[in-house]
């Protein structure tokens, strides 16, 4: 299922109202300020006032766009029809949205396993858990994301480490019956058809990438659906930090592109690093000549590699220092191999001549 974004069903109601540009008054803060506004015009904290109601409304510049609508803010050259204000005023305003205009699933992050982390771990989850609400709230609002803990383990830290208070909701079990546990063992890949409005998607409040704790995302929920996150099966592309999963998950469930699209999209520097590192390692081929053994990847896999994940230099750099070099070569040196063998384990490929003449590029 592919949800609108708040943002999106905002402006449809605006539009259909006659609103095209709506001038925001006060300084935009962090975050997609135009889906934040969606729900607090929705749930009655803001209000439209039109320009008939506000009076003389000064022209300001693009902050942001959605279906045709633009968010207006501070001075420019677009004229506004409207604009967003606190309720407390006396202005009567425009009905715009409602709160029952928005569904969508809940994202929540189960606690079970906070006894079991270092306070390095605590502090790094709980980085995570704000940026993570910041995220949802950017995408659909901020009553669909909460935490799931019956045992109330976490909630001492919660409240020292968020003041003055937590802004986000604690509860001791799903607040929807479908669930879908993401955890990056399972056997399946996440699809649209996983999720509706009734599903709340589970992030172990783990990293299940490292070597702590590792799989016990498994332990979640058994009897429910658990899905991956996987860039054609493999986990490799995609990271193990809950927030940075949270926005791909949300890119995904918004948008009409495919899963392996919006992974690539949204690949950080350390996901290029780690893709880079390891394909290279596991597609290195070990060439001899009459000077040696070289290691070597073939011109055609590091191209599609760069292509792909859109690699830079800099990565096959970095990749370079994992395996203590490397050398890229042409495809047609591997129709040269007169001999293989194994030395220690690893396939050696012996070739007539010398490489020099495939060579393209060596790293370092």
């Amino acid at each position: 299922m592919i949800f609108k974004r708040a943002k999106e069903i905002f402006a449809e109601r605006l539009k259909r109202a006659g609103i095209e540009n709506v001038k925001y008054l006060r300084k935009p803060g962090r975050g997609d300020l135009f889906n934040r506004l969606a729900y607090l015009v929705a749930t009655g904290r803001f209000k439209v006032v039109g320009k008939e109601e506000f009076g003389e409304i000064l022209p300001g510049r693009i902050l942001d766009s959605a279906g045709g609508v633009n968010l207006l803010f501070s001075t420019g050259s677009a004229i506004a029809d409207a604009v967003i204000l606190k309720s407390s005023g006396s202005f009567k305003g425009v009905s715009i949205i409602s709160r029952e205009d928005f569904s969508y699933p809940d994202i929540a992050v189960d606690m079970r396993f906070f006894p079991s982390l270092i306070d390095k771990e605590k502090r790094s989850l709980f980085n995570q858990l704000e940026i993570m609400f910041g995220v949802v709230k950017d995408y659909f609002t901020p009553e669909n994301f909460y935490l799931i803990d019956s045992e109330g383990y976490c909630v001492p830290y919660l409240k020292e480490f968020f003041t003055p208070d937590v802004p986000f909701e604690i509860c001791s079990k799903p607040l929807k019956k479908r669930i879908v546990v993401l955890d990056p063992n399972a056997d399946e890949t996440l699809t649209r058809d996983d999720v509706d409005e009734d599903t709340v998607l589970v992030f172990g409040g783990i990293v299940d990438h490292g070597e702590r704790l590792k799989g016990a995302t498994a332990e979640i929920y058994r009897g429910a659906v658990h899905r991956k996150i996987a860039y054609r099966g493999s986990i490799l592309p995609v990271s193990d930090r809950i927030n940075e999963l949270t926005k791909l998950l949300c890119d995904f469930l918004t948008c009409t592109d495919s899963l392996e699209e919006v992974i690539r999209r949204n690949l950080t520097r350390q996901a290029k690093l780690r893709i880079a590192r390891e394909s290279v390692a596991a597609n290195l081929k070990r060439i001899k000549d009459v000077n040696g053994v070289h290691k070597c990847l073939p011109l055609s896999f590091y191209n599609q590699l760069a292509e792909e994940f859109s690699l830079k230099d800099f990565h096959f750099r970095k990749a370079s220092k994992h395996v203590n070099g490397f050398t890229v070569v042409k495809d047609e040196i591997l129709d040269k191999i007169i001999k293989e063998e194994a030395v220690k384990g690893r396939k050696i490929l012996q070739i007539e001549g010398l490489i020099d003449g495939y060579i393209v590029k060596k790293y370092p």
